[in-house]
């Protein structure tokens, strides 16, 4: 149960999430199918589509009506927060991984969370991979499924049998962290660029052993941290040196202290 919110209720807010995430999905896969995208760009130079203002005007339009309390504020990655103050807060990006949505690439997705603004405190998360067919959602003391399915992390994992994911490069270097990653480098063999949510979502189920991913929104992470700790792991976050952002070093728990050691994380 998360404090404040009984768990049939919450349980009831992350099934509305799940439907918002599929429901924004039709109109994605569409565009991305034809990949007849008309893209702008954003003040920080990142790339939008009509697909993800029309995802999000779909997700806000579902939470709005069909959430069993509220209504509640809403934070969009397009169109900013929505709202009076409320103390349970959605958060929403539509298209996590825009640029691999412009360039065909199947990998990408769709992120909600619901937050305690009062704690700061993420209590359900959802990640929905529509090219793939694969939800994954979680909420404080329910643990966390991958279509249904019940998704349990190891309680240890050794580095040379793990595959470590991260971000892009250009993360590091807008934070002046290139060491960073090259530091991962020489520490494993394996280490692999499996970006945004679809990297997000290996870590869930296991396939890699953890992820560091730099200079993130809070709209990137949040849904990532429940889903994380309700399968086993955690999560450690530190503020960026891009101010509003955070660094993150997530999956399973003994990798996760390794990596944040060697890192001076």
């Amino acid at each position: 149960m998360s404090k404040g919110l009984p768990d049939n209720q919450l349980a009831e807010l992350l099934q509305t999430a799940v439907d918002a995430a599929h429901v924004a999905a039709v109109p994605i896969r569409a565009y991305f199918e034809r990949q007849n995208l008309r893209i702008t760009e954003k003040i920080d130079g990142s790339p939008v589509t009509q697909a993800d203002q029309e995802g999000e005007a779909l997700i806000r339009s579902h939470l709005l009506s069909n959430a069993l309390i509220g209504p509640l504020d809403i934070l969009g990655e397009e169109e900013g927060l929505q709202g009076t103050g409320t103390r349970w807060q959605w958060i929403v990006d539509p298209i996590d991984g825009t640029r691999s949505f412009i360039h065909g690439i199947p990998l990408f997705g769709t992120i909600i969370a619901l937050v305690d603004s009062r704690e700061n405190f993420p209590v359900l998360g959802v990640i929905h991979l529509p090219m793939l067919g694969l939800t994954y959602a979680a909420a404080r003391g329910q643990g966390t499924t991958c279509q249904g399915k019940a998704l349990h992390l190891p309680e240890d994992l050794p580095i040379e049998q793990a595959i470590i994911g991260v971000g892009d490069f250009a993360q590091f270097s807008s934070i002046q962290r290139e060491a960073d990653y090259h530091l991962l480098l020489s520490m494993s063999g394996y280490v692999r660029g499996y970006t945004d949510c679809f990297g997000h979502g290996l870590v869930i189920s296991g396939a890699l052993g953890a992820m560091v991913d730099p200079a993130l929104n809070p709209w990137d992470i949040l849904a990532t941290q429940v889903l994380i700790e309700e399968a086993g792991g955690t999560a450690m976050l530190r503020p960026s040196r891009i101010s509003g952002k955070v660094d993150a070093i997530f999956g399973n728990r003994s990798l996760v202290q390794h990596l944040a050691q060697k890192l001076s994380f």
